[in-house]
C-alpha cells in the first residue's frame, strides 16, 4: 500500500543520507588533523556545537499570536498549544511541527534537531522531541522491538467497530513486519490482563494501542498498571489512544474515583458526543505525519467528542465540526510525553471507516493507511 511504500522509501533515503554524512564527517576529521599538526590542542567545543559530522540544534515551538481556527476546549484561548518533534531521520535530524500558545493555533512547521547521534549524526536540540535514529532509519519503536500491544478491553460501553478496527490495524502492522498482541479485541468485552502491563512486559512492546477502551480496562484500582504505562511512555515508549480510550478511569464508573495519572497520560477526558453519529467536516492542521496524507478537508460520519481536561501541550492535528453542532472540536492530537510520544484520534466509530475511505469521494481519506498508521509510526519514531 502507498503508506508502506512511502515508509520503506524514507528508510532507504535515510540510509543514504547517513552514509553521506558519515563520509563527510570522516573527511572533515582527517583534514582537521592535518591542519592541526604540531599544535598541542586541536578542536574545541562550545554550547550548541557538534563533533565531526554533527549538526546544530534548533528550537521548536510557536511564536506568540499564532493564527488559525479556534478549537473548543483546546487551550485557554481556544487554540492548540505545544510544539512536538517530528520523526528523526538518520543522523538525528528531523522536523518539528510547531503548535501555538494561548492566542490561536498555528500550522507552521520549523526544522529542528532531535535525534540521538548515529553515524555522522549530532546531538539533540534544546527543544523538540528527542528521537533515536540509526543509520538507515529508526530502530523498531521505542525499545527496538517489533511487537505492538493492542488492548481492546471494555467495562463500559463497547463499540461494534472494535473487531474490524483491531483486524485492520493488525493487518497493517503485519505488512510492515510487525506483530500484534491483541487483548479483548473480539466481539466480547474481554477480561483485563495485568500480565500485559507489567514493566517487564511493556519493555518488549514497540507501541501500546488503547483501542476504544472504556470503564476500567486494566481492572481496579489498577494503580500499578497505570503507573507502569505512564513510566513506559515517559521513558521512550509509544502510546496510541483511539476513540473512547479517553473515557476510562475518569470517575464515571462504579463510583470509583478518577485516576489523574491515566487521564493526564491520555491528555483529555470524554464528556459527550453532541448529536451522536452524524456527518462531519474535518480539517487537517499543519503538516504533521499523522495527517499529511489526508485531504486538507474531508467529510465523514462519526462521533465528534466534547472533552474536558484537555492538556495545553497537546498539538491538535485534526479538527472536525459535526453537522449536529456549530462547534469545531479537536479530534486528533500528538504530544511529547517525557522521552516518549502520544498520538490520539477519536475517529473510527463506524465499522466501514476501518475498511474504506472515510470520505467516499476522496481515496486518500483512509482511516488506517492515511491517519492511524502514520500517527502510530510517528509515535514509534519510524
Amino acid at each position: 500500500m502507498e503508506f508502506v511504500a512511502q515508509h520503506r522509501a524514507r528508510i532507504s533515503t535515510r540510509a543514504a543520507i547517513a552514509t553521506s554524512q558519515a563520509v563527510r564527517g570522516w573527511l572533515s576529521a582527517a583534514l582537521a588533523l592535518v591542519a592541526c599538526a604540531g599544535v598541542v590542542a586541536c578542536g574545541s567545543s562550545g554550547s550548541g556545537g557538534a563533533s565531526a559530522g554533527g549538526a546544530g540544534a534548533s528550537v521548536a515551538g510557536a511564536s506568540p499570536g499564532g493564527t488559525g481556527p479556534s478549537l473548543a476546549g483546546a487551550s485557554p484561548s481556544g487554540g492548540n498549544s505545544g510544539g512536538t518533534g517530528g520523526a528523526p531521520g538518520a543522523g538525528g535530524s528531523g522536523s518539528t511541527v510547531s503548535g501555538s500558545d494561548a492566542g490561536g493555533s498555528s500550522s507552521s512547521a520549523s526544522a529542528g534537531s532531535g535525534g540521538t547521534p548515529s553515524a555522522g549524526g549530532a546531538g539533540g536540540g534544546s527543544s523538540g522531541a528527542a528521537g533515536s535514529a540509526a543509520a538507515g532509519g529508526a530502530a523498531g519503536g521505542s525499545n527496538g522491538d517489533t511487537r505492538v500491544l493492542i488492548d481492546c478491553v471494555t467495562t463500559g460501553f463497547r463499540h461494534d467497530s472494535i473487531p474490524d478496527a483491531a483486524n485492520a490495524l493488525a493487518a497493517a502492522l503485519q505488512k510492515l513486519g510487525l506483530t500484534s498482541d491483541l487483548v479483548g479485541c473480539g466481539n466480547a468485552a474481554g477480561q483485563p490482563d495485568a500480565t500485559k502491563l507489567t514493566a517487564a512486559a511493556l519493555a518488549q512492546d514497540a507501541a501500546v494501542v488503547l483501542l476504544a477502551n472504556s470503564g476500567e480496562p486494566f481492572g481496579y484500582p489498577a494503580t500499578t498498571e497505570i503507573q507502569n504505562l505512564v513510566d513506559y511512555v515517559q521513558q521512550g515508549g509509544a502510546l496510541v489512544a483511539i476513540e473512547d480510550a479517553d473515557h476510562c478511569y475518569d470517575g464515571a464508573f462504579n463510583g470509583h474515583p478518577a485516576s489523574d495519572g491515566y487521564v493526564n497520560l491520555i491528555g483529555n477526558d470524554f464528556v459527550d458526543h453532541p448529536g451522536g453519529l452524524a456527518p462531519a467536516t474535518c480539517t487537517t492542521m499543519g503538516p504533521h505525519p499523522a495527517v499529511s496524507q489526508l485531504p486538507a478537508t474531508f467529510t465523514t460520519t462519526d462521533e465528534i467528542y466534547q472533552t474536558s481536561k484537555f492538556r495545553a501541550d497537546n498539538q491538535v492535528v485534526l479538527s472536525c465540526k459535526s453537522s449536529a453542532s456549530d462547534t469545531v472540536r479537536p479530534v486528533s492530537y500528538v504530544r511529547q510525553e517525557g522521552k516518549g510520544r502520544v498520538f490520539f484520534t477519536a475517529l473510527g466509530h463506524l465499522n466501514e471507516s476501518w475498511t474504506a475511505p472515510m470520505d467516499a469521494a476522496l481515496a486518500n481519506s483512509r482511516l488506517v493507511e492515511d491517519h492511524v498508521m502514520p500517527g502510530m509510526l510517528w509515535a514509534m519514531r519510524r
